[in-house]
């Protein structure tokens, strides 16, 4: 019993109630915008091209079983997320951004969500339209 109690206490602090980003989940709860009938990897490098473009910074591509989220920062402030979903024989688009604020700089604390990067969705829907 006080094992459970431990893992559940444990469950609660990581889905969202400690500081630092915005849950995944947030964005997957929002409705889609932008779905493409192209595989996830081509929404991944055409992603990566988008963003390298814009002057963000990729470091990171995490596979979330078959999800894909691509990590992006400009400077130390400046943190976007796109989330590549596959749905059947389409692929939704998400994004998240998010900029930490001022006077914290502690490892992934004081980090706020800023809403969708719509200028980086709207340029990645441009590109996988024209080559589609």
């Amino acid at each position: 019993m006080k094992r459970d109690l431990i893992m559940l206490a444990a469950t609660l602090s990581l889905a969202g109630c400690a500081p630092g980003y915005t849950s995944a989940e947030f964005v997957y709860a929002e409705p889609v915008e932008y779905e493409y009938v192209v595989p996830v990897d081509r929404v991944v490098v055409v992603t990566r091209d988008v963003l390298v473009a814009r002057g963000w910074a990729v470091y990171r591509v995490q596979r979330s079983g078959p999800n894909r989220i691509i990590w992006a920062r400009r400077g130390d402030d400046q943190i976007v997320r796109i989330f590549a979903t596959p749905r059947g024989d389409r692929v939704a688009v998400r994004g998240l951004q998010e900029e930490r604020e001022r006077g914290d700089h502690g490892k992934h604390k004081g980090w706020a969500k800023r809403g969708q990067p719509r200028d980086i969705i709207t340029d990645i829907d441009v590109r996988l339209k024209a080559r589609g």
